[in-house]
């Protein structure tokens, strides 16, 4: 988006500054073109560091993250779809993903222990 007013105006609808959106939205497009590409992210390192917000104006994690991995990218999706659509079922989706395929590593993946009870997941 070029012009700077409505990048403003993005930004300010999901309660964020505009630097943290801009990098947030550049972290979902390049974790997409991973996905999209067969790309390995599960136990990788992410190649850019996402903007952290200071005081996001939506739920946002508190336990230890490591912001260059998948979960910290899994939130940011979690931050954007709880302002889209507030009752979302993104939670339970990932938790039956979880059940239906145990092998999945979570401590790979960055989720750290009791994930779940993240304001944000709530």
């Amino acid at each position: 988006i070029k012009q700077n007013r409505i990048r403003k105006r993005i930004a300010k609808r999901f309660g964020l500054p505009i630097n943290v959106f801009e990098s947030w939205l550049t972290v979902i497009a390049v974790t997409r073109n991973a996905c999209g590409h067969h790309s390995r992210v599960w136990n990788k390192q992410n190649a850019i560091q996402p903007a952290i917000p200071n005081s996001p104006a939506g739920e946002w994690i508190t336990l230890p993250t490591d912001s260059m991995r998948a979960y910290f990218d899994i939130c940011i999706i979690k931050y954007f779809l709880n302002v889209i659509s507030p009752n979302n079922d993104m939670q339970s989706k990932l938790t039956w993903l979880f059940i239906r395929f145990p092998e999945i590593d979570l401590k790979a993946l960055g989720f750290p222990q009791g994930w779940e009870t993240e304001p944000l997941w709530r």
